[in-house]
Parts: structure tokens; sequence; C-alpha cells
């Protein structure tokens, strides 16, 4: 039966397996529903992903559209129009600079930009997932061959052997000591003149 902490040790394991499979799942899964979008668009096309620093310029309503708008910026090069969500283009303000997420493919639906944030590149980029979960896998991989590798502490029995113990009901008690240790004197022998 296995003892206390190597109970709690592989309930840990299981919960972490568990967990990044469960998370390589979910990353396949939105690999595969983005992949059947491009596939089934006839507008769709992949582009290079990338980051940039822009100063806004100014923001313009898309009438077309009811997910998003058209921001103007200004980078290092040149201006340029982003389709980003509504939500994200109604916080920014004119002479705002921030980080700007490029999509990997774009389809004239979605936005086509989105401001860099950490949700953002996970969502985008979800194979990103996929390293973390590949080290815990390898981690618990390598966490389980140790625990394999490590022999388990022997058992220790004890037999008692209670012969001894009857033996001792025989003893004199521990104060006294044996005749043949204290041998008395020899009796002196009779006087022979008399």
């Amino acid at each position: 039966m296995p003892s206390r902490p190597e109970t709690y040790r592989q309930a840990l394991r299981w919960t972490a397996l568990v967990g990044l499979w469960s998370l390589v799942g979910a990353v396949v899964w939105i690999l595969a529903v983005q992949a059947f979008l491009i596939v089934l668009n006839p507008f769709c096309h992949v582009q290079r992903p990338g980051l940039a620093w822009v100063t806004v310029r100014s923001l313009d309503h898309d009438p077309d559209s009811q997910i998003t708008d058209f921001v103007t910026v200004k980078t290092d090069h040149a201006e340029q129009v982003l389709r980003m969500a509504k939500a994200e283009a109604a916080e920014l303000k004119v002479d705002d600079e921030v980080w700007i997420l490029d999509a990997w493919y774009a389809d004239g639906l979605r936005p086509t930009q989105f401001r860099l944030t950490l949700l953002r590149v996970l969502l985008e980029y979800p194979a990103l997932l996929l390293l973390p979960a590949a080290y815990g896998l390898w981690r618990v991989r390598k966490a389980r061959q140790k625990a394999d590798a490590e022999p388990l502490p022997p058992v220790r029995r004890t037999f008692t052997d209670d012969f001894h113990l009857r033996a001792q009901r025989f003893a004199k008690p521990a104060g006294t000591t044996p005749a043949s240790a204290n041998p008395e004197p020899p009796p002196e022998p009779p006087d022979a003149q008399g």
C-alpha cells in the first residue's frame, strides 16, 4: 500500500497531466477551427505576423462592418490604415502611442490588427502555448522516472523471541549471587595431635 506522501505525489502528477493534456487539446481545437475558417473563406489569406509601435492619427467608422473600424496610424516608415475591433478602436485617442499586433491571417471579416496584450497573443497564436505544455509534460515525465527509479524504503519488521522471556522466569532475582560465584572456604582439617 503506497504511503501518504506517495499518494499525494500521484494525485498531483495526475492533476498536472490532465491539465496539460487539456491545454494541448484546447490549442489543437483552436488551431483546427482557425484552419477550417481559412479553408472555407475564399477571401482569406495568410500574412506575416508582426509587431509595431505606432502613433494614432485618426479613427474612422467602418459603415460596412459591425465588427471592425478603421484606425489610421503612423509608423516609422509611413502611414497605414488598420482594421481593428470596434471596442479596441473606441479605447484609442488621436496621438496615442501603442503596440499593435498583426494577425497571421486576414479575411476581411475579422480585425486584422489588435492591441498587444498577453491574452491577445495567446488567442491569435495559440501554438505558443504548446511550448510550456511540452515543457510541463517533460517535467512530469522526468519526475515519474525519478520516482520509479528510487527504491521504496524497506519495511522493517521486528520479530520477538519469547523463549528468552520465558527462560527469565527461572532466573534468580537481580540482587542475589549464585552459589558458585562465592564458594565457602573448605573446613579446616582436625588437628592431628589430639
